[in-house]
């Protein structure tokens, strides 16, 4: 099925060095402790950004991953932040020494050109710290060579370096199928590794995922190239097993070699840690009367109004319940890039408008909001006309996420996988040309994306939307859309009759009416394709939907 998306965007060079001086800037204005380290991390990211741009650039242009002065000097930049972060966590944030930046300059000093910034979903969406790396990296044998894999390897590679006192760093991008990863390496590389076949060798990405035909593919390419595989190690996101579709020597490789892996449980959460999570936020709440209570991976039904509401365990972003004195407060995870400060300005105008729980701060990626005890809304919500027509208003996006022909394309697909050819025969009537018409009356905006039922609470009389600013830039394919994606997902999830649709869309939609019903069989199909990946409770939501499809088939 089809659900995901990658997220890109395209910038000069000269707007990437920008962006890093700026963060340079903010580094040094930032008060000292966890401001300060956040800020550090942050311009890490910039320039792990710049180098996977740079890195990618460089390997379209030769068709192979190769050496380049431009990647080395970008990668000395990296370790030496990475030494600063690691620096500011092991001393409990007082040693805070920035690393310069004086280099850019020579980085810079060339001709301009167009790069393409992916963007990492470790970071974004599933609490990917750079210190889980750091402590994982310290069990690493020192003199290693460390291979990051693109994108988010480029960064990762840097922390394992600068931990484990590396002999040498480089980054490189797996190619072909997504479950048949291989490497297309240059001389310069082939090189480095054929001249250091004494010594250790660490493969760095986040994951593994369905396959782990990145790290397999990795390491099949330096064993090719004369590596002993006992020397092969390597360095994941999480400590479980290899996905369904991993082959047979990859998965017996994955068992048999060494992993250096930190949970962020051992690193962020233990009450020993330099800088634990329950404490970032005491000058706004108080201390912690108890351990943090992990609401993630459907564990927060045990405190909600509609506790058999369906989950998705693997894909939810982490959240934890804070108890002190002054009350009780969520901490969400909603991302270590500059999209977290969006999210947070969405919050506090939803808020404000009076539709959502309020935000109090949002500091090293996590969102906290006072914690609302609610019951269950009956029947829709009154104020969804409003909720949404403020959404349309306040939050416009600079560019849309899928066009409507991608949009269409994945309806079609996922359609002819669940229903068959008459499900494609929804999306019939939407030849390329009309699709190619109705795009120009697209107005995107970050939609909400998650209407569902249990996604509303009545609080003291009130009616509120939680969840609510994430979605649009989530790990899909969807992104920012029309208005009429939320009222097609109102459509669906709240059970709208014709007559209250209607009356919904007309203020909303005007004269581009049309959009709805293109994007009412496009919703259907996005989330028969979204929960096909969710187990158990997802094959009951992919045949409710699936359902829903049947009975818009039949209009």
């Amino acid at each position: 099925m089809w659900a995901y998306g990658d997220q890109a965007r395209e910038a000069s060079l000269a707007s990437l060095l920008e962006e890093l001086r700026e963060a340079g800037d903010v580094l040094a204005s930032a008060e000292p402790g966890l401001p300060w380290h956040s800020a550090c991390v942050a311009l890490f990211l910039r320039l792990a950004e710049l180098l996977q741009a740079l890195a990618d650039a460089e390997r379209d242009a030769r068709g192979e991953d190769d050496l380049s002065p431009g990647q080395e000097m970008l990668m000395r930049g990296l370790i030496a932040t990475a030494g600063a972060i690691d620096r500011s966590w092991r001393s409990g944030l007082a040693e805070q020494v920035p690393p310069t930046l004086a280099w850019l300059g020579l980085l810079g000093g060339g001709e301009d050109r167009a790069l393409t910034v992916r963007r990492c979903e470790g970071w974004a969406f599933y609490a990917v710290y750079p210190e889980l790396y750091l402590e994982a990296a310290r069990a690493l044998p020192e003199g290693a060579i460390v291979i990051g894999l693109r994108s988010i390897g480029a960064g990762l590679a840097a922390l394992a370096a600068s931990a484990s006192r590396a002999r040498a760093v480089v980054t490189v991008r797996p190619v072909g199928e997504p479950f048949d990863r291989r490497i297309v390496a240059g001389p310069g590389l082939e090189r480095l590794v054929a001249g250091n076949l004494e010594r250790d060798f660490v493969i760095v990405d986040e994951g593994p995922g369905l396959s782990g035909s990145s790290f397999g593919g990795t390491a099949d390419w330096l064993e090719r190239l004369g590596v002993p595989g006992e020397r092969i190690h390597f360095m994941p996101s999480h400590d479980g097993d290899l996905g369904p579709q991993a082959r047979d020597d990859h998965r017996a490789g994955w068992h048999a070699r060494p992993r250096a892996v930190a949970r962020f449980e051992d690193v962020l959460l233990v009450p020993g840690a330099p800088a634990p999570l329950a404490r970032w936020f005491e000058d706004l709440t108080g201390p912690a009367r108890a351990p943090l209570r992990d609401l993630s991976g459907g564990l927060w039904r045990s405190l909600s109004p509609s506790p058999g509401a369906p989950a998705d365990p693997g894909r939810e972003a982490r959240k934890y319940l804070l108890e002190t004195e002054q009350g009780r407060f969520l901490l969400k995870f909603v991302g270590l890039d500059s999209a977290g400060r969006d999210k947070l300005a969405r919050a506090r105008s939803l808020f404000e408008a009076g539709f959502s729980p309020e935000p109090l701060a949002l500091r090293h990626g996590f969102l906290i909001e006072r914690w609302m005890d609610g019951t269950s809304l009956e029947g829709s919500p009154p104020n969804l006309a409003d909720y949404l027509a403020f959404r349309a208003q306040a939050f416009p996006a600079g560019k849309a996420g899928a066009d409507l022909a991608r949009l269409a394309g994945m309806a079609r697909y996922n359609l002819g996988q669940s229903v068959g050819g008459a499900g494609e025969r929804l999306l019939a009537p939407w030849t390329p040309e009309r699709l190619e018409a109705l795009q120009g009356a697209v107005r995107p905006v970050h939609v909400d994306g998650r209407l569902h039922a249990w996604e509303w609470i009545v609080v003291d009389g009130r009616v509120l939307k939680t969840d609510a600013v994430d979605h649009s830039v989530a790990h899909d394919l969807v992104g920012c859309q029309d208005i009429a994606w939320d009222v097609a997902g109102a459509a669906v999830e709240l059970d709208l009759a014709p007559p209250a649709l209607e009356a919904l869309a007309a203020p909303l939609l005007g004269d581009r009416r049309a959009l709805l019903d293109l994007l009412l069989p496009c919703y259907l199909a996005f989330q028969i394709g979204w929960w096909s990946y969710a187990g158990e409770a997802g094959a009951r939501q992919q045949a409710r939907y699936i359902r829903a499809a049947e009975k818009l088939m039949e209009r």
